[in-house]
């Protein structure tokens, strides 16, 4: 998974629209989209502030970052991280602050 699909997976698992989520970061949706479909690299101040407005660890972005992964791989990453994003969603609605076990 390319960093750019990490960030649109977690953009739609929170349930932000990419325009909303530009308008936050002070960015056009267009510049944002070329990020998403990895035309273009963000600097690492934009990744913060992307972290920030999603309420994400900035290092999540990363954590699937391979591009020689089967599609069969890349399949269960993708699912993984919306496993992760979900959780943490709860975790935020809830007020709890532990990951379960497997996650830990």
């Amino acid at each position: 998974m390319t960093l750019g699909n990490a960030i649109k997976l977690i953009r739609t698992a929170k349930g932000v629209k990419q325009r909303a989520l530009a308008t936050e970061l002070n960015v056009t949706s267009n510049y944002l989209s070329l990020i998403e479909v990895g035309k273009r690299e963000p600097s690492i101040p934009f990744l913060r502030a992307l972290a920030r407005e999603l309420e994400v660890p900035i290092g999540m972005f990363f954590l699937w970052e391979n591009s020689q992964t089967s599609k069969a791989r890349k399949t269960d990453q993708l699912r993984e991280l919306r496993d992760l994003v979900v959780h943490m969603q709860a975790i935020s609605i809830s007020g709890q602050r532990k990951l379960p076990d497997d996650k830990q």
